[in-house]
């Protein structure tokens, strides 16, 4: 079972976002700007005010092992969480007394008598009455499930295409009762793409249950109406969820279309329908939506190459009878999941063999319980720590932890960029099963695939009596590498933990981005007086000599670290004279004066 309450540092979170981002979330969480934060089960939920006239919407998904997903209903898309995620974070860790703890919703419902259920769900709809065709929908979909199972094998009661159209027709309309300035259409358009998404799940649900037609009747209408252009072209101005959005509508097609049992003029219809939806996505971007579903039209199962792959002729593996096009793994992952579901074993293994789907090819040898078979292949055909990774977390969820920890030990041997996380995956997993050689191996391997302050912190934890030996090679290690302005801010946390403050004031001097300098000064004020006043001075004089006044509080702050290393030295005088010269200077500058008068009285009383 997942342990309720992992263990987060502000380190952790530091390492999911760009500095830019953890600093304003950091400014966030300061000015208290989350509010009501929820934790039910393994889930973060939080209100975050921002610019905007509603309050950000943020998720937090946990486990054993700290943070795996986040979702914020902001429009950022820049590498990293947003600031809103740091701060809701930030809050966690830092005033985890203040969480709201409630009980999962599947808990709550249990054991409730269903006339109370009913009462609950009729005063929800009434209140929210755009749910009623969501509600309407899925309860069908369940009914099928259910006479499935009885042994009732018939198609799902027909959908009501218009009910669907209407409904995603009210999603997509515009906002009333809100006023002009208060209305912000990124905001509102993510906010569709969670309302909608019902609807595309119910469309995956039939498909894994394999009625395609079903879901064929749900994504036509929700598909169309989506193409509309004022929303259309708002998707793709720059709200990642909202493209991701149509990519997923696109892959469902694509498997309800392989799944489905359509006549030749029904196949057509889906094909000029396709192929008209593709060429005005085209118009926005180079890799439209619906080219998944469209070539899953057209080549049907039908097409040799892919016959031919999935009787086993491996060898022939020319699968698009050329070079192949930009969604051809997508359309291949839509192949094997149709497969998968339909219990076609050595077909799903020989396709995806044929296409160089090497995860693909392991998992499935996993689950079918050919183990030894999958480690064996692995052994000989992972290309990357990302295969390893895996292959070595299908091991584990099928009770073969030894299995995993040789597979993701082997990855460790292989080139690729995504050693790091490899790295921490075999680190906490060999550290779970008292594996510690193994652990502290992964843990060194970790940090010199991405040097952080958490995996530095974390070498330590595991290094024991070796820790001084480790320090050292850990720290050799950091100065030779390339410190470029990307990573120069964890390379700096790292120094500043380590107590190497010459290393960090290299790193400040080479970069002087605040970003980099600011937890620098804030750290060796004390020890390196002079550095400390010159580099502050730096930082602070510019924004004072051009007149930045929004960022006037953040000059006063440089030359505040600069007034207490400066009476650190025996020269406060010095530096008060130089405060005292500028408020003089720039008289002029009405919001600026009252704020160094105010930082001369603190160090002068």
């Amino acid at each position: 079972m997942v342990d309720p309450d992992p263990t987060l540092t502000e380190a952790a979170v530091r390492d999911l976002a760009r500095p830019q981002s953890y600093d304003r979330g950091g400014n966030y969480y300061a000015e208290g700007a989350v509010v009501n934060l929820v934790r039910r089960g393994e889930t973060i939920r939080a209100a975050v005010e921002g610019s905007q006239y509603e309050p950000y919407r943020v998720r937090i998904d946990l486990d054993e092992t700290g943070v795996v997903d986040t979702a914020c209903s902001c429009p950022y898309d820049h590498g990293g969480i947003c600031k809103h995620r740091v701060a809701v974070l930030l809050t966690y860790v830092r005033d985890s007394d203040g969480i709201d703890q409630r009980p999962p919703i599947s808990e709550l419902i249990a054991d409730a008598e269903p006339e109370i259920l009913r009462d609950v769900l009729t005063s929800l709809i009434e209140s929210r009455p755009e749910l009623a065709s969501q509600i309407e929908s899925e309860l069908e979909t369940a009914e099928s499930e259910d006479e499935t199972e009885d042994g009732e094998h018939g198609r799902t009661p027909d959908i009501n295409r218009e009910s669907i159209r209407k409904q995603v027709q009210y999603v997509l309309g515009p906002t009333k009762g809100r006023s002009a300035h208060a209305y912000d259409p990124y905001e509102a358009a993510e906010t569709d793409v969670e309302k909608l998404r019902g609807l595309l799940d119910q469309a995956r649900t039939a498909v894994e249950t394999g009625d395609g037609e079903t879901a064929l009747d749900i994504l036509e209408p929700l598909a169309n109406e989506l193409m509309d252009e004022e929303w259309l072209a708002l998707s793709y101005d720059d709200s990642n969820a909202l493209f991701n959005f149509f990519d997923e509508v696109d892959r469902v097609l694509a498997e309800a279309l392989l799944t489905a049992d359509l006549s030749e003029a029904e196949r057509t219809d889906w094909k000029d329908r396709l192929w008209t939806w593709e060429q005005e996505m085209g118009g926005h971007t180079h890799h439209p939506p619906y080219s998944v579903a469209l070539e899953a039209a057209q080549r049907g199962w039908d097409f040799e190459p892919v016959q031919r792959a999935m009787q086993g002729d491996i060898g022939y593996a020319d699968l698009w009878g050329g070079d192949p096009p930009w969604y051809a793994e997508d359309l291949i992952r839509a192949r094997l999941n149709v497969l998968k579901r339909q219990g076609r074993n050595e077909e799903y293994l020989d396709l995806a063999e044929a296409a160089d789907l090497i995860d693909d090819y392991v998992t499935k040898l996993v689950e079918d319980g050919r183990i030894d078979e999958a480690i064996e292949y692995g052994r000989h055909n992972l290309s990357s720590p990302n295969e390893a990774l895996t292959l070595a977390q299908t091991l584990r969820n099928h009770d073969r932890p030894q299995a995993a920890l040789e597979v993701a030990q082997h990855g460790l041997t292989l080139d690729g960029s995504e050693k790091a996380e490899l790295a921490e995956w075999l680190r906490d997993r060999a550290a779970s099963l008292d594996e510690p050689e193994v652990a502290l191996e992964a843990a060194i391997a970790a940090f010199e695939a991405s040097p952080t302050l958490a995996a530095y912190q974390a070498a330590e934890e595991l290094a024991g009596e070796e820790w001084m030996t480790i320090r050292e090679e850990l720290l050799t290690s950091l100065r030779n590498k390339d410190t470029t302005q990307r990573v120069a801010r964890r390379h700096v946390e790292i120094f500043l933990y380590a107590e190497q403050y010459e290393a960090a004031i290299d790193i400040a001097d080479r970069f002087s981005d605040y970003k980099v300098v600011e937890p620098v000064v804030e750290e060796v004020w004390e020890e390196h007086p002079d550095w400390t006043i010159d580099a502050c001075k730096e930082h602070a004089k510019p924004i004072i000599e051009e007149g930045q006044s929004q960022r006037y509080r953040h000059a006063v702050q440089w030359l505040e670290t600069a007034g207490k290393a400066a009476r650190a030295v025996g020269e406060l005088d010095e530096w008060c004279v130089y405060v005292e010269d500028l408020r003089d200077e720039h008289y002029r500058k009405y919001k600026l004066r009252p704020m160094l008068e105010e930082l001369l009285e603190g160090f002068t009383e």
